[in-house]
């Protein structure tokens, strides 16, 4: 039950009081519900009122809010009498609270109150600064008739103590705040503009006075001046809001620029005026007028410029001295273009203050928190530098030189920066600080890259040998900071042999060596960052074949460290794919190297499959067949070390009570955290490098193949080497799966190495015959984990069947459709499995698309007409997935031509028995079932059976008269409409919007659906 209201003022004073004295939460939250039913009950007006008479400013600020929540909830009830009475109370409340000393709170809510009132009833106050200064001058509210045109407003304002002209200033300001909120084409708010400019010759004239007030002597106080700031940037966003009509009110506004720059030198007013002067220039630059540049670039040639420049970049970081180079990079940015053709002096000199604040002292992020902003200044100017070269006519282009040095000069300065500080700095800093100093690295990356666009190859010579400085000073920081920069150009000079001889020099260089002998003395970092360049760098590899031993010699080194193998090995892997023909002579060395590795159990499982799919890209390009498969049988037994391992552990009654060192020393992998999964874990390693394998035998890309040429599986020697090692390989994937048959990782992973073979063209070791692989997805049951993985395996093996003997390709795609629909038939509802539901039905569609006659077949009718129910019902379903993939069916199905004259009367039998169906469930979703995001979906196969369909408009008009149809509050006009509509745009793309507008409709959303 409410609490009851106050009756009298004193219980309003009470309650309000209350509300700021402690309490528990229930008690604040009834107190705040009564005030709030207090401010909207219709003796509102009165309690507010009397609450302004109060003396304590709580209760005051509290009368002048509800006159606000009035305002906003009642001012239509007002006649014209009450909305002048209350202007003139509300002026006169301002004006004594000013003279009875109510606290800023009370004076700014008051301003607010007198804001909310102009924005409601702008014509019953149309010159409202002026009247507000005459009333404050007066000490009282003068009536408004009083103040004209012809009184003077500089001897009005002269008469404003500062606190008065203060508050002036504070509703000002907060006009424009919240007439730019408004949207001023609107009915409601027509005439708003105009009136609002005829405030502006008094708005100038205060925010003048403001700045041309003296201070007193002895007094520090600056209020009056920053506050004209401060109203002045109000007044500068309503214009660029209405810059559309507001080219009168932009010019006046601009004239108060000047004394704003004058104010950067004053230190009370610095701040404000700093903010203003970087937000016009960050985002309405074109504010400003050339005289007002010319004053902002004199500036900085000034004394207290140089000093507060001096301050910043010698480490002093506070907000104020930030906030100085932000206004330097801010003007930067407004007028790079003139920076970047400017030849003369105070141009260069600026670009050079603008380069040193790459330079300030401390690391950057962390320390310095200028260089970060710093950067993006020199990001834009490099762009901007790009996009003038390419536009531009070579006989304009005298200014390239000078500006191109100085992105050099800057590119001098930022390589260094980034270099990471000692491990104890880093340790140091938060999570924050990290992550920052690691975006820094990425844009002086992001810098580089540009850069390259207008130096060309110059720039990797650069650092190429700045990296090989580094290595002869053994500056181990250095040489990190300068190979990170010189990997960051990889992407620019991929397959350009003009940066070959710097890479040759540097990858020839004692680099290599160092980083396999002094592993001790070179930190972890700087060797990961120089290893990193091969993988960056294999193209080039491929050209200079010579340079190709000592780099995988040295990737194969660094494998024992835990900290470098990753990267290691996706490095080896890179270039073993990119370089195999090249290093197929070399297999037996790779595969030396490996069983060295693998005795020593040295690698994680990641790396390990990296390795693994390296040396099986090199073993795919050796010609000769038996060597080929020999060393593959050599890698393959790998395999089979790791799968027979995980049988046994298995099969131990338990593991020892030292597992885990053990573990340890049988196996080392960062990912095994549990002994316990210690057999699992080395199952899915062994599945996970044959997927590895299986990629690497894969055919590169740009191997030509013959398309036509047909797969005649059935007729390879099942003697032979090839059918050997394919049996051996599902062997082992039957073997796994039988010994861990509830894993759906191992699941997974069995699915993925058949899906190695799918893509290619030639029979491989990898390339199952398709009877081989169908007769193992056959033999998964409803209880096989992720069964429904299975099935979307399947699916793609359907897409594989090419050029291979027509009779196999039928057997296959027979045994497949049964095997997936029984399996469907086993689940007792579509959402048990939606993953089996969805791939289910997406491998019918597939089937169906490529091979209509395979699901009419008369030993197949009964599946079929199982699945049409089936697909019908989880059309009408909740599930998103398997939903969307029953819409794409349906679509199919609508529009199904085949050849076949028998299948095509059989097809046309079936839509006649359930077209009418599936009207029902599509009308059923667009009627109010479905949820908005799977309308696009659902409107495919409505469109289909409309454009392909003669009984369409029937099935459709029975459909929305069925007891079924959710959407009954449709008038009988309205469905009549939807059905017009459809039937008339014959699947066209405007379909999608006349089902969105009937689901709102059926919604009932209050939709005008008859347009």
């Amino acid at each position: 039950m409410d609490n009851p209201l106050p009756s009298t003022i004193q219980e309003a004073e009470a309650l309000v009081l209350a509300l700021y004295q402690p309490a528990p939460p229930e008690t604040i939250a009834r107190i705040q519900d009564t005030l709030h039913r207090m401010q909207r009950a219709p003796s509102g007006w009165w309690i507010a009122r009397d609450l302004l008479s109060h003396a304590d400013d709580k209760v005051k600020f509290f009368g002048a809010l509800t006159l606000i929540v009035k305002l906003n909830t009642e001012s239509s009830s007002l006649s014209s009498g009450d909305a002048s009475e209350l202007r003139q109370n509300l002026v006169g409340w301002f004006v004594k609270s000013l003279d009875d000393g109510s606290g800023a709170m009370v004076i700014r809510k008051l301003s607010s109150a007198l804001v909310t009132f102009f924005l409601c009833f702008p014509t019953q106050w149309e010159f409202c600064i002026r009247h507000l200064c005459c009333s404050l001058s007066e000490g009282s509210a003068l009536p408004q008739e009083r103040v004209d045109g012809s009184i003077d407003m500089s001897s009005v304002l002269e008469t404003l103590h500062s606190r008065k002209l203060q508050a002036a200033l504070w509703f000002s300001g907060s006009l424009v705040d919240e007439a730019a909120k408004i949207e001023m084409n609107s009915a409601k708010h027509m005439g708003l503009y105009e009136t609002l400019t005829r405030n502006v010759p008094d708005a100038l004239a205060l925010m003048s006075h403001g700045f041309s007030r003296q201070v007193p002597v002895n007094s520090t106080s600056y209020d009056t001046q920053k506050d004209s700031i401060t109203c002045l940037q109000s007044w500068i966003w309503f214009s660029q809001r209405m810059s559309t009509h507001s080219d009168e009110l932009i010019g006046s506004l601009r004239a108060l620029i000047q004394p704003t720059i004058a104010s950067l030198a004053e230190d009370e007013l610095y701040e404000p005026a700093v903010e203003l002067l970087s937000d016009i220039l960050s985002n309405y630059s074109g504010f400003l007028t050339e005289d007002h540049y010319e004053s902002l670039f004199s500036l900085f040639e000034t004394q207290w410029s140089r000093e507060r420049y001096q301050r910043l970049v010698e480490g002093d970081f506070d907000f104020d001295s930030v906030q100085f180079g932000q206004l330097m990079i801010a003007l930067g940015d407004s007028k790079v273009e003139a920076l970047i053709h400017g030849v003369d002096g105070r141009s260069s000199r600026f670009l050079g203050y603008l380069r040193g604040l790459l330079s300030a002292r401390g690391y950057p992020v962390s320390d310095d928190k200028i260089f970060v902003p710093a950067l993006e200044f020199w990001s834009t100017y490099v762009e901007t530098l790009t996009d003038s070269i390419y536009s531009e006519d070579e006989e304009s282009k005298t200014w390239v030189p000078t500006a191109t040095s100085h992105v050099l000069e800057v590119i001098s300065t930022v390589w260094q920066r980034i270099a990471y500080p000692p491990p104890s700095v880093i340790a140091s800093w938060d999570s924050a600080e990290r992550a920052g100093f690691g975006d820094a690295r990425k844009d002086v990356a992001d810098l580089l890259q540009s850069t390259f666009t207008v130096t060309g190859p110059s720039l990797v010579s650069t650092f190429g040998n700045l990296t090989l400085q580094s290595v002869s000073s053994n500056s181990w920081s250095n040489l990190e900071a300068a190979a990170f920069c010189l990997g960051s150009l990889a992407d620019c000079v991929t397959g350009d042999p003009r940066c070959d001889e710097t890479l040759s020099a540097l990858f020839s260089s004692p680099l290599f060596n160092l980083l396999q002998t002094s592993s001790d003395s070179i930190p972890g970092r700087t060797r990961q960052t120089c290893i990193s360049l091969i993988e960056k760098y294999a193209d080039y590899f491929e050209r200079e074949t010579q340079s190709l031993p000592s780099a995988l010699n040295l990737l194969f080194s660094v494998l024992a460290d835990p900290v470098l193998a990753g990267p290691a090995a996706r490095s080896i892997q890179r270039l073993c794919f990119s370089s195999r023909t090249i290093l197929a002579s070399e297999v037996s060395a790779f595969l030396s190297q490996y069983q060295t590795i693998a005795t020593q159990s040295q690698l994680d499982c990641l790396a390990c499959e990296r390795i693994m799919g390296a040396i099986a890209a090199v073993i795919q390009a050796v010609q000769d067949g038996n060597s080929k498969f020999e060393h593959l049988e050599a890698l393959l037994s790998f395999v089979q070390h790791d799968a027979r391992k995980s049988v046994q552990l298995l099969s131990l009654p338990r593991l020892p009570p030292d597992a885990t060192s053990d573990s340890l020393d049988i196996h080392r992998c960062s990912t095994l955290t549990e002994p316990s999964e210690l057999p699992l874990h080395i199952a899915l390693k062994a599945l996970r490098c044959l997927i590895s394998i299986g990629k690497g035998f894969q055919v590169p890309g740009d191997v030509p193949c013959d398309l036509e040429k047909e797969k005649d599986f059935s007729s390879i020697n099942h003697d032979s080497r090839l059918d050997q090692l394919q049996s051996g390989i599902l062997s082992l994937i039957a073997q796994l799966q039988s010994s861990f048959p509830q894993s759906g990782e191992v699941a997974e992973s069995i699915c993925n190495i058949f899906r190695t073979g799918f893509s290619e063209y030639e029979a491989g070791p990898f390339v199952f015959p398709p009877r081989l692989v169908c007769d193992y997805l056959i033999q998964q049951t409803s209880q096989t984990p992720r069964i429904g993985l299975f099935v979307s395996t399947a699916c793609s093996l359907l897409s594989s069947l090419r050029n291979i003997k027509r009779g196999e390709v039928d057997e296959t795609r027979a045994k497949l459709l049964g095997w997936v629909i029984g399996l469907l038939q086993q689940l007792p509802e579509p959402d048990n499995d939606t993953e089996l539901a969805q791939n289910g039905i997406e491998f019918t569609n597939r089937l169906t698309s490529r091979e209509p006659a395979v699901l009419f077949h008369s030993e197949y009718l009964p599946l079929a007409e199982f699945f049409f129910m089936y697909a019908l019902r989880v059309l009408d379903g909740r599930e998103p997935l398997p939903k969307a993939a029953a819409a794409d069916f349906w679509a199919t199905f609508m529009t199904l031509k085949p050849t076949d004259q028998g299948v095509r009367e059989t097809i046309d039998h079936a839509i006649t028995q359930l077209g009418p169906l599936l009207a029902r469930s599509i009308v059923r979703n667009i009627g109010g079932n479905a949820s908005r995001s799977e309308l696009d979906r659902l409107s495919e196969p409505l469109k289909k059976m409309v454009n392909h369909h003669a009984k369409a408009r029937i099935w459709l008009e029975q459909a929305l008269y069925d007891s079924s149809f959710p959407g009954q509050q449709l008038s009988d006009d309205e469905k009549a409409l939807f059905v017009w509509k459809i039937i008339n745009l014959r699947g066209s793309r405007g379909t999608n919007q006349v089902v969105r507008d009937f689901w709102l409709a059926a919604r009932g959303s209050k939709f005008a659906y008859a347009s």
